[in-house]
């Protein structure tokens, strides 16, 4: 059985989940990103225009208006000053070295920004680049000698979506096979996918996906949020869970199945949204 999929991984890509919707599939996605984690969504916004003063993608952003938008949509407060975001009450990341994804990273000169970017892991960053335009991605070693400090706004939860999300796209591609072995990671099936990714995070799941469906809470669907589990039946499945995978965010799961073994798929409309059952929430 073939499931439409979109799946996206550049070349040495340890950064973010870069999830960018077009044509038909972006007409079926909801166009809210509140259920998304920070780094998802700042690799959404990549390609947006540089605008002084802006603060929408719409509109377009200049460095502040890009991390008060982030951060806002995901119900944090944030400034909107790029002086009063530099000094805010928040853990203080000295060094890039130090940096983990979703960190505000500020550059300047004097202890004075004068930009800043969210960091994506594997030292890169999203930033509205005025020399460029637009949002772009960079290296943090571009800026180094003008790196002032960076501050930690996510919560250790939200720290964690992201870090799930991360590591389940390393293995973009890895082929699917019905009853893998767990343990190895030259192939999974969807539940032990699930297990070896929450499993490097000390969240212990069962092997099997109906089993992993009685962990956590339930979340509604109108709720979901990146990290949670989201359950289907399949042909085979006799009406019973049979398929997990790990929410993302607008719309999307990372999962594996069929053919392109792991991979994103929509389940906003198709197969997935059909064969949708419920959602677990096992972040503690």
């Amino acid at each position: 059985m073939k499931i439409p999929y979109l799946a996206i991984r550049t070349a040495g890509m340890t950064a973010a989940v870069a999830i960018m919707l077009t044509g038909a599939l972006a007409s079926t996605v909801s166009a809210a990103y509140d259920d998304m984690d920070a780094v998802s969504l700042a690799e959404k916004m990549v390609g947006k225009g540089y605008t002084a003063s802006g603060e929408t993608p719409s509109e377009g952003f200049d460095a502040s208006g890009l991390t008060t938008y982030i951060f806002q949509t995901l119900n944090y407060q944030m400034p909107r000053n790029l002086d009063d975001q530099f000094t805010m009450n928040k853990p203080q990341v000295k060094s890039i070295a130090d940096a983990e994804p979703g960190d505000v990273l500020f550059f300047g000169s004097h202890n004075k920004p004068s930009f800043s970017g969210i960091y994506t892991g594997g030292g890169k960053m999203v930033l509205a680049l005025s020399s460029k335009s637009e949002v772009v991605t960079r290296s943090v070693n571009d800026f180094k000698s003008q790196y002032l400090g960076g501050r930690r706004i996510l919560s250790a939860k939200d720290r964690l979506r992201v870090n799930l999300i991360l590591t389940a796209q390393q293995y973009l591609g890895v082929p699917y096979d019905f009853g893998a072995k767990y343990g190895q990671t030259k192939t999974f099936d969807c539940s032990s996918f699930m297990k070896w990714i929450f499993n490097k995070y000390d969240i212990d799941l069962p092997r099997v996906s109906r089993d992993q469906a009685k962990e956590g809470t339930f979340v509604s669907r109108s709720n979901l949020a990146a990290g949670d589990l989201v359950f289907f039946t399949t042909r085979d499945s006799g009406g019973k869970i049979g398929h997990v995978g790990m929410y993302v965010g607008n719309g999307m799961m990372i999962h594996t199945f069929g053919e392109g073994g792991v991979k994103f798929s929509t389940i906003a409309s198709g197969w997935w949204d059909d064969h949708y059952v419920t959602a677990r929430r096992v972040i503690r």
